[in-house]
């Protein structure tokens, strides 16, 4: 009777009442029980985890009392033993105590998730030296006990695992060395291996089926990268040529670079030289295919097996696939990664405002990778509240600062995950989500406005400032969402009533079509710069249907407006300077791995995070913004008045509600809180639909009627109301009825 109430505690998902165990069961009762028993097992041989970003609060540990406590729905699981690390006797062993847990688990309804890593472990003499392949740890595993495991990594390679790792052009291969923050690292190591190298691949496949034999839903594959310039060892080199042959059409190639013979080129190793966009662009394609290939092979095993990459490394959003090849845009496509796992840390300040002052919001980012990821759930990590950056954090800067985090993912489609002991704030504000999460299960960011944002831009050496026009959005009230270029081709543009191309200057004759079609339907465009002027090769585009619909040859050097069909396309000038709107930077001590980039691209975090922008380009910006909002006219959604830390989002769910979500980032790293009143809102209600009722909490207490104003304007509803007050989070439904 005990299992049975255990298995009766959730109910997809949800808590359910327990069955108390002193209740006396009538004999007609107790073959129910047996029935819903045996229907919960059978249900279990056929779990499927509910994929909905609604559902999932990530616990960062299984300990039941505080999942319970914090509401949560998905946790860590218990994935396979490293081959590597264990006998065979203690990997049967382990394999089956984990399959036990995680069925344990997906009992009481949790999801579980498990980390997988693609790197070669080793250790050096100390920490200052330079690790060799031979000290690598797999290297005697595959000496002495491959054969033990051959049914599940296969036949022994010929080739020994010195061979897989990624090298550089001088035949050294890149590494890495952890430490917590403030220490010093030891003598252990970490190198990666070549996705496309076939021994290496067969040993990860192998790897991958374990962890879905143990019955855990999914795996975040850690290290989704290929680290900077390289690897230039023969599989890779192999695979870019067969990558130029399949995507690169040899008129193409003559013309960029006068070469059609891909078979005799050099490997590029640097900006500038030939081939360098393609290149990196590969090293994105190979670790999206080594993903999708593992996710065919797990799902042989677990057919709703889970895979996700770790991008956004910390140095950067939009160029990430510049360093280190995780191209979100890649893996966000359908049959690629199921969801996202982003470490986007940077520094304590990474979420509340700064000690000048100043609104640090990670939010143009957030809402640019569930673009990329096309609503999957995205997982962040992201302030670590750690030494050195703050050695004794008091519990109410804890506090604080998981509550902020937490509302700034929330409002932008995203799950938190903490790394420490979860504080209160983080329970009170994971309980509100508990109680309204009928309402966040199946709601999607929405606005009709939409900005471009195109990874293929940075791979190209180019500018592009997508982010920063998502920061003057914000910080301007002005409710948007991003947009990425597949979505170009599809009918997610009918949704939109503006598209703002924020200087793409590589975009396809395909998709330039695509957005004049746009236009000639009724949509308005804002132009920004020379976009459109190179194709997709970053070769000039011969004709560019962007200028042609306008029938205008040129640019303007001046503001612009053309009507064409039913639509209007607004071209905003904008030469790119000498010094390319970069940002001043300097080195901060803290949670940093790599590169900023600000040396190299202008739309970089130092810019847009910290309201650092160039101030010439600060006031292009700042006029798409005051030309969006002419070009709307009723149907903007936008919050008024002087609420220099708020931001907000909207999220719709088909024809039922809207749920407007505010956050107020005057939160400072202390932990101190300035709450803000009386936030004057309209908003824009999707058409043929009106209001029914709006609802509202501003302090994590339960939803009340909120009084608003239904204002009917150039055949749109407006639902025009007043945020009372607004602590950190805040949250208001707009029921929605046919017009």
């Amino acid at each position: 009777m005990d299992k049975v109430a255990v298995n009766l505690q959730r109910y997809k998902g949800e808590f359910m009442p327990v069955i108390n165990r002193n209740f006396y069961l009538t004999p007609t009762f107790v073959f129910i029980i047996i029935l819903i028993f045996y229907g919960s097992a059978s249900a279990q041989n056929n779990w499927k985890p509910n994929t909905d970003w609604g559902h999932w609060i990530l616990g960062q540990k299984s300990d039941l009392d505080f999942l319970k406590k914090n509401n949560m729905t998905v946790t860590f699981g218990s994935g396979a033993p490293n081959v590597d690390e264990v006998t065979r006797a203690e990997f049967d062993s382990l394999m089956e105590n984990a399959k036990k847990f995680n069925e344990s688990y997906h009992n009481k309804g949790y999801i579980v998730l498990r980390y997988l890593s693609t790197s070669l472990n080793g250790n050096s003499e100390s920490n200052k030296d330079i690790p060799k392949k031979e000290q690598i740890n797999f290297l005697n595993f595959y000496n002495e006990r491959w054969d033990d495991f051959k049914d599940y990594i296969g036949p022994k390679p010929a080739e020994d695992p010195t061979t897989w790792l990624m090298i550089r052009p001088d035949g050294s291969f890149p590494f890495y060395r952890y430490a917590p923050y403030g220490k010093e690292t030891d003598e252990g190591f970490e190198a990666w291996g070549v996705p496309v190298n076939p021994d290496y691949l067969q040993m990860m496949e192998g790897k991958i089926r374990a962890q879905a034999e143990t019955g855990i839903d999914g795996s975040y594959i850690d290290w989704t990268q290929i680290a900077e310039e390289t690897s230039y060892d023969k599989y890779s080199k192999k695979g870019f040529i067969e990558y130029l042959h399949k995507n690169l059409p040899s008129n193409i190639s003559k013309e960029k670079y006068g070469i059609t013979d891909y078979e005799k080129i050099k490997l590029p190793e640097k900006s500038g030289e030939k081939f360098w966009m393609e290149w990196i662009t590969y090293r994105g394609t190979q670790v999206a295919d080594f993903h999708k290939h593992m996710r065919t092979v797990a799902r042989k095993y677990n057919p709703n097996f889970m895979v996700s990459g770790n991008v956004f490394g910390g140095f950067g959003f939009g160029p990430i696939a510049y360093l280190a090849a995780g191209n979100i845009e890649m893996l966000g496509r359908d049959g690629y990664d199921d969801f996202i796992y982003s470490e986007m840390q940077e520094y304590l300040d990474a979420a509340p405002r700064n000690k000048d002052g100043v609104k640090i919001t990670n939010s143009p980012a957030l809402k640019y990778v569930v673009a990329a990821a096309h609503g999957k759930p995205v997982i962040v990590y992201a302030t670590e509240i750690t030494p050195p950056i703050f050695p004794n954090p008091t519990e109410k800067c804890l506090s604080a600062m998981s509550q902020i985090n937490i509302a700034e993912a929330v409002a932008n489609q995203c799950i938190f995950r903490e790394k420490r002991e979860t504080p209160q704030g983080a329970t009170d504000i994971y309980s509100f989500l508990a109680k309204n999460r009928s309402d966040l299960i199946g709601s999607k960011l929405y606005s009709n406005i939409g900005i471009l944002g195109s990874i293929n831009q940075y791979l190209a050496d180019e500018q592009s400032f997508a982010f920063s026009t998502s920061r003057v959005f914000a910080d301007k009230g002005i409710s948007h969402v991003f947009i990425v270029e597949d979505d170009l081709l599809t009918n997610k543009v009918n949704q939109f009533d503006l598209i703002i191309l924020p200087y793409i200057p590589l975009l396809s004759l395909e998709k330039q079509n695509a957005l004049v079609e746009f236009v000639n339907k009724g949509g308005s465009l804002i132009v920004l710069g020379a976009t459109g002027i190179k194709d997709q090769y970053n070769l000039a585009n011969k004709n560019i249907p962007l200028l042609e619909a306008a029938q205008l040859s040129n640019y303007p050097q001046r503001k612009e407006s053309k009507y064409i069909g039913n639509g209007k396309i607004l071209f905003i000038p904008l030469q790119i300077p000498d010094n390319k709107f970069l940002t001043k930077y300097e080195q901060k001590e803290g949670t940093f791995f790599g590169s900023s980039m600000a040396d190299v691209f202008a739309d970089v975090p130092e810019a847009y995070t910290r309201d650092n922008i160039n101030p010439e380009l600060r006031a292009k910006l700042e006029l798409i913004a005051e030309e969006s909002v002419k070009l709307l006219s009723s149907k903007i959604t936008k919050i008024e008045g002087n609420n220099k830390f708020v931001e907000f989002s909207a999220m719709r769910k088909n024809d039922e509600h809207l749920l407007i979500h505010f956050v107020n980032y005057n939160v400072t790293v202390d932990g101190d809180i300035t709450p803000a009143t009386d936030i004057k809102t309209q908003i824009a209600i999707p058409k043929g639909l009106s209001i029914k009722n709006i609802t509202y909490s501003g302090e994590l207490g339960d939803m009340q009627k909120l009084k608003y104003e239904n204002k009917k304007q150039d055949d749109v509803n407006l639902a025009i109301f007043t945020f009372p007050k607004l602590t950190i989070y805040g949250l208001a439904k707009i029921e929605l009825e046919e017009d």
